[in-house]
Order: structure tokens, then sequence, then C-alpha cells
């Protein structure tokens, strides 16, 4: 089965990374369930995208949007896990509202949609790819404490992206579990939570790599062989620090 015949779910596709690996993904031809609490960007992108407006801190939502998958195009093939938010303050001004709702996006809603993925290939005995784009910090703790909550979720995502792997390893259908881990990448994550000042700051002060850089990348992740499964992928700008 050619990429043109993959059906695709990316979430967070309505901006930054996600909307670059869903415009990519349609590049290559392929079907894609572009899943986001804000869908303008999508609208009327390309018959064969199909916008899905879902509040991924909602369990029935998520369950939703797979069964939307299943009874109108036969399930999806490939799972990419963007979506995520960044914090705000330090972990010592900080409060629970804040915590909970980067644990309920970053690690709660990627794992609801890559068990939903699992359990969709499994019924369907069809392998398939969950990929999940967690972060370069995922592997340290920054110094910049409002970094510092948002890379706990990660160092969660990349662990529980290492659990699925072992999980599935022994199926009888070859479901491939691969974890991103991105550098500084240019995108509105810090615009978003930090504002204008500090996004205009954070990139002028360090080198970055763009969201096709990362769409490139998974590009690369599915066209590998059915025997191959590339676990993980670290991406760095290059002059990076970290």
């Amino acid at each position: 089965m050619g990429l043109k015949d993959h059906i695709a779910m990316v979430t967070g596709a309505n901006s930054g990374i996600g909307l670059r690996v869903t415009e990519h993904f349609l590049g290559l031809g392929m079907t894609v369930i572009g899943l986001d609490k804000n869908i303008d960007n999508l609208k009327g992108l390309n018959e064969r995208l199909h916008p899905l407006e879902v509040d991924l801190t909602n369990d029935v939502e998520i369950t939703r949007s797979f069964q939307w998958s299943e009874e109108n195009l036969g399930g999806i093939d490939i799972l990419v896990n963007n979506a995520g938010i960044g914090g705000v303050t330090s972990l010592l001004d900080g409060n629970p509202v804040e915590w909970r709702k980067l644990f309920e996006v970053n690690v709660l809603a990627l794992t609801h949609c890559a068990v939903e993925a699992v359990r969709s290939m499994r019924r369907r005995e069809i392998g398939g790819h969950i990929i999940n784009i967690t972060s370069n910090l995922a592997d340290h703790v920054p110094s910049y404490a409002p970094f510092h909550f948002y890379s706990a979720t990660k160092h969660a995502a990349k662990a529980i992206t290492e659990g699925l792997r072992k999980e599935v390893r022994n199926f009888s259908i070859p479901i491939r579990i691969c974890s991103i881990s991105p550098g500084l990448v240019k995108t509105g994550i810090f615009k978003y939570s930090l504002g204008d000042e500090m996004d205009k700051l954070i990139y002028d002060k360090y080198p970055s790599i763009s969201p096709t850089d990362i769409a490139s990348a998974i590009e690369y992740i599915i066209r590998s062989p059915e025997n191959v499964n590339i676990s993980e992928i670290n991406i760095k700008p290059t002059g990076s620090e970290s």
C-alpha cells in the first residue's frame, strides 16, 4: 500500500507542527483527519482533509473522533500525537489549574489517542504507526522556570511512548511506536503561553528548526520497511546547546 492510500490522524493540526505535518501528508496524497479545538486554518484546505473540532481534554470527544474515523473512513493507519501546550509560570508560582491543563493535553490526551489507535488497528488487524511528538526537554530539565512542569509532562510522554512500544512488540500485526524529540521549533507555542516579547526574545537568541523539518522526519519514519521500528528521533538545530 503506497502512502497515498494511507489515512492519518494528526492532533493539534490547526497550527505549528501539526498544520505543517497535515499539509505534508496531503502533499503525499494521503487522507488526513485533523483534530484541534480550533479548526479555522483547516477548513477548505483540501478535499482529503477532514477537520474535527475536538477538545483533547474531553475523553468522550477523543473516543468519538476515533469512532468517526472507523465509521467514515474505515479507521486510521497513522497517528501523529502532536498537540501540546506550554507552561506560563514557575513551579513555585504556579497552581494546580495550570499543571492539570498541561498534564491533560501533553500526557493524558496523548496516551488516550495512542491507546484508541492501537485498539482500532488490532480490531482491523492492520499494522500502522503511532508517532508521539515530545521535546528535547524530555531528556533534561532546563533552567528557565516556566518550562519546568512542561518538561515533566514531556518526560512522561517519552516514558509512555516506550511503554507502548514494549506492550505492542509481540502483537501479530506490526504496530510501530516512535517518539520525536525536537529542539527549539519555530511555532506559536511561546507566543501563546508567554507573549509576543518572550517569543521574539527566544527565537532571536537561540537557533531553531522549522515544522517542515519535523514533517520530513515523520515521512522518513513512515517510509521505513515493515521490519524496522524507528523508536526515537532527536532533532536539534545546528549550533544548539541542548
